[in-house]
């Protein structure tokens, strides 16, 4: 079949990237976003701590509005953009995965509604029942990924699917567990670093005294997402193909280098974060600190 050809003054894959980049950092804080609701609103109930509630209650509203509104526009956004910039692939991809993405969107469906009741649940739910609620969600957002992981590593390392065409045989390619791994944390370190910059935006005055722990442990969570994804892309490198990684090192150097530096880039970050929360935490905690 013949598409109309769409033409741009600048190149196809800036807008991708722009595109796709926007709705993969917000998509991954939907995921480590959710996890992060329900562990710390998990330890709130325990210790019966009502100012740590109301912090991740309006946490929770922040987190709906971002993930529902701008996540679900921009992955409208990256079908529409596919669509006109290479209709063949596109439609290749939903030839060989197109019971994947069925199952993805029923995944996100279950998520949307999940995310709706949990935010909505502070007040009308019990407890116990809010709490299964937002771990509905996050087991949903987290299955979600793992199909798209399958899809998306696929394009780059297909493996044996070349010669099989096989569903299996495309969707656990080579770098699928690897990019798993790094996507988890990822999604891990984005929702710390929200979490952090949530935190720090004010509170009640009966929450000067929980703010600065809750800042410490998101500084703790994001920090142990940035180390473990660095070592795990270090993990997904060494599974792409060798004539992959040399083909990168000589027509794509900029990919190069930063795949290289990840490690040494996400120690300093790590330990950036723990000095910038010490410092924000105990200012927090002084009299008159706001």
């Amino acid at each position: 079949m013949n598409f109309p050809v769409w033409d741009l003054p600048f190149a196809h894959g800036l807008l991708m990237a722009i595109v796709a980049g926007l709705h993969v950092f917000v998509s991954h804080f939907a995921i480590g976003g959710g996890l992060y609701l329900v562990v710390m609103e998990t330890i709130a109930r325990r210790r019966n701590d009502g100012p740590m509630l109301s912090v991740l209650e309006r946490h929770s509203k922040f987190f709906m509005l971002l993930t529902l509104i701008f996540g679900a526009i921009s992955g409208v956004g990256i079908w529409f953009t596919a669509s006109l910039i290479n209709p063949a692939g596109i439609g290749a991809l939903i030839r060989a995965f197109v019971w994947g993405w069925a199952i993805e969107w029923t995944f996100f469906a279950a998520e949307i509604a999940a995310i709706l009741v949990y935010v909505y649940g502070w007040k009308t739910l019990s407890p116990g029942k809010h709490l299964v609620v937002g771990w509905i969600y996050f087991i949903n957002a987290w299955l979600s990924m793992i199909v798209i992981n399958g899809i998306l590593s696929f394009q780059l390392t297909p493996g044996a699917w070349l010669e099989t065409h096989g569903f299996w045989d495309g969707f656990f390619n080579p770098t699928y567990w690897s990019s798993l791994f790094v996507r988890s944390f990822y999604a891990i370190s984005i929702a710390g670093l929200f979490a952090l910059w949530t935190l720090t935006r004010g509170g009640e005055v009966d929450e000067q005294s929980t703010r600065p722990r809750m800042i410490r442990v998101a500084g703790i969570w994001s920090a142990a997402g940035v180390a473990m994804a660095a070592v795990c892309t270090l993990w997904w490198w060494q599974n792409v193909p060798a004539a992959i990684r040399a083909l990168t090192n000589s027509d794509m150097p900029i990919a190069a280098t930063v795949t290289h530096y990840t490690p040494m880039a996400a120690a300093v970050l790590a330990v950036l974060v723990i000095i910038a929360i010490l410092a924000v935490s105990w200012a927090i905690s002084q009299p008159d600190g706001r």
